[in-house]
């Protein structure tokens, strides 16, 4: 197999993992089972198994390898701190897959969250060393031309200044875009001190492309535990300002009756409408 090399780490799903390359060729990236268990949120050992009991499904060498059975391979890991030696000498395998080898495994897991991973991660680990190398092939030739001179070496310099701002930019750029639903619905909330109930936050939803009704929303609030099974908010909630209690007077053939009633103030109307946004079975 071909050496492995650690270029640093990148930030995914709100972890930091190791960009390992090598192992099935030259500059190629492969991923530790160890980061898949992390970014799938499945214990070690059930993605150990699953790659045990399903081993013919995988080919050596071009899907999977083995780094416990290949001495000195998992040096690269030790000494950048992405395994121990305890950990090493505890494992009974110690697996690293191609981008090939982390789709058949993907395909084991037969669950629409790890499809959904497996877009995101194809795409954001797996596909970016092809742009990175072609985006260093363009300067390393710019380059080239500044240092021979003359008309086109400007004209080169001012493309390679023009490239260096659009990528320092761009990562910025596309954060603001992706906040900026969450941030015009926070300037909407700012600017309102008042407090609504469900029924209304529902509508409010509505507005920010969530689809969800009254009762639908008040039993996501109570699956979410933040509210209590006769829609009473937990006490924690009261006390951060997310929710308020107030007492309601109702007419009915009884004489009057008194009805406690939950309001959602500006602080949980920011908080629940971001939570819808996030979970996928809602929106």
């Amino acid at each position: 197999m071909n050496e492995l090399k650690i270029n640093g780490t990148q930030s995914f799903m709100n972890l930091e993992i190791p960009i390992i390359e090598g192992g099935f060729g030259n500059g190629r990236k492969c991923v530790l089972a160890k980061t898949i268990s992390e970014i799938h949120e499945t214990p070690l050992k059930r993605i150990n198994e699953l790659i045990s009991e399903n081993i013919d499904e995988f080919e050596e060498n071009i899907d999977i390898i083995d780094l416990k059975n290949s001495v000195g391979t998992s040096d690269p890991l030790l000494n950048n701190h992405i395994l121990t030696k305890q950990s090493i000498s505890n494992s009974k395998n110690i697996y690293i897959l191609s981008e090939q080898g982390y789709m058949a495994l993907i395909s084991l897991m037969r669950t629409e969250k790890s499809k959904e991973i497996r877009k995101q991660f194809r795409r954001e680990y797996f596909s970016m060393r092809e742009i990175v190398n072609s985006l260093e092939q363009e300067k390393a030739s710019l380059l080239l031309t500044i240092y021979t001179g003359g008309q086109d070496g400007i004209l080169a310099t001012r493309q390679l200044v023009d490239m260096e701002v659009k990528e320092a930019t761009t990562p910025l750029l596309s954060k603001i875009e992706e906040q900026k639903p969450m941030v015009d619905f926070a300037n909407h909330v700012t600017n309102s001190s008042d407090s609504i109930d469900i029924g209304e936050l529902s509508k409010l939803a509505n507005k920010e492309n969530i689809k969800i009704g009254r009762n639908r929303l008040f039993e996501f609030l109570r699956k979410n535990k933040m509210l209590m099974d006769n829609n009473i908010p937990y006490q924690r909630y009261i006390d951060n300002g997310y929710f308020k209690v107030i007492e309601t007077t109702k007419s009915t053939p009884y004489g009057d009756k008194t009805f406690c009633k939950t309001l959602v103030q500006g602080k949980g109307q920011m908080a629940i409408i971001e939570r819808l946004r996030n979970n996928t079975e809602v929106i």
